[in-house]
């Protein structure tokens, strides 16, 4: 019981840490939890068309060339706007780490939806809906999921942790987004 208590301690203090250290960022992420479930729900405005927002959200091939925690991502089976992907990773908190995979399909309608679903995996369910609307200059992602893990998840440490493993997430494609629309424009 009281190691238990000492690495909740630990994470808390690592989770206190990282965020007190991060950079203030526009993106708005809530994490909840209901029974077994984690609810995410996320909003952010990119300075970037819903093009160019789409062409990295959408790039499930060169994914883990700009997020860290994605050791490879793929997709398998293009039909039309219904895709088949399969992505493995992991994720480090504070000394603790976990791998993750699974294999979605995903719903494209362009430049607006992606809604994904989870096929197989480390989880036992994840459905993901993902919404691009122009917001004057730029767009803005509005990002809903739910998830049951495979393993139990403690309410506030692993709400927490969600939360900045998502934000982190959304970080590093908002970066992904505005690197290659400077290289755009640098380019002609």
């Amino acid at each position: 019981m009281l190691k238990s208590l000492l690495i909740i301690a630990s994470l808390l203090a690592f989770q206190a840490n990282a965020l007190a250290d991060s950079p203030q960022d526009d993106i708005a992420v809530n994490v909840q939890k209901d029974g077994d479930s984690v609810i995410i729900d996320l909003t952010v405005t990119i300075p970037a068309t819903p093009q160019e927002t789409w062409a990295v959200l959408v790039d499930f091939d060169h994914m883990p060339q700009f997020m860290t925690n994605l050791q490879s991502s793929k997709i398998l089976e293009q039909n039309g706007n219904t895709w088949k992907v399969a992505q493995k990773g992991q994720s480090s908190h504070g000394g603790f780490s976990f791998s993750f995979e699974s294999v979605r399909v995903v719903e494209l309608k362009p430049f607006e939806i992606i809604r994904s679903h989870l096929i197989s995996g480390t989880m036992k369910k994840h459905d993901g809906l993902t919404q691009l609307f122009p917001s004057g200059t730029g767009t803005r992602i509005v990002y809903h999921a739910e998830s049951i893990a495979n393993v139990w998840v403690p309410p506030l440490v692993g709400t927490s942790l969600v939360e900045g493993d998502v934000r982190k997430q959304f970080q590093e494609m908002e970066a992904e987004i505005l690197k290659r629309k400077a290289a755009a424009k640098a380019g002609g």
